[in-house]
């Protein structure tokens, strides 16, 4: 037997354990980076998406493998994949069908939203370049795409979320705009570009 066919059977065998609903494969909910995703009710093409192993994901796609299963909180394998940076899967789920603003429960974040938050400039480009809605907002405290970008002190981030058109007034559930987030996480160069972008939206409402 030759090496890729040995690679495709492993694949053949781990898809028909686990594709619909897996958990010993996962990483698990401990501390640091990969506890944000817990293995809940997650697909090995959440693992694949996760790693950014392409080639895998097109053999099991091949075989059967759904490309936007969700888990038990809606997390689907283009949110694994927009959150750890893997720009070549994020590009590839989106060129075989997955759903680019789909959200995840209860808190409403899209593939965008983890692009953001984790300063993956490549694919926040690449999102809303697809037509990501930039105007999304956690379903809890309000906090929008540019409240994340000012608090990280992202001016490109920023730059790039004003150029698509985000509401730059808009306000999370304390009535703070990004301005003030890049005020209290002294972000001081930041804060000045905001407050001369809010006060030319407010007098001239563009």
């Amino acid at each position: 037997m030759t090496a890729p066919s040995i690679h495709t059977d492993l694949l053949a065998y781990n898809f028909n354990l686990g594709t619909t609903r897996f958990a010993q494969h996962a990483p698990t909910a401990d501390t640091g980076e990969k506890g944000y995703f817990s293995s809940v009710g997650q697909s090995f093409m959440h693992e694949l998406a996760r790693e950014g192993d392409v080639l895998s994901a097109e053999v099991i796609l091949g075989k059967g493998g759904a490309i936007d299963m969700p888990d038990d909180e809606g997390r689907r394998p283009l949110h694994e994949a927009a959150y750890f940076g893997r720009i070549d899967m994020v590009r590839f789920l989106l060129s075989c069908g997955a759903v680019m603003d789909a959200p995840v429960h209860p808190f409403g974040h899209t593939a965008l939203w983890f692009a953001v938050a984790q300063g993956h400039h490549g694919i926040a480009r690449l999102l809303i370049e697809r037509g990501a809605n930039v105007n999304v907002a956690d379903a809890l405290n309000g906090q929008g795409l540019l409240h994340l970008s000012a608090m990280r002190g992202d001016m490109v981030m920023t730059g790039m979320l004003i150029a698509a058109g985000i509401n730059v007034l808009a306000e999370d559930r304390r009535g703070q705009t990004a301005r003030d987030y890049a005020a209290r996480h002294i972000h001081k160069d930041l804060e000045r570009v905001l407050l001369k972008i809010m006060e030319h939206h407010s007098c001239y409402g563009a």
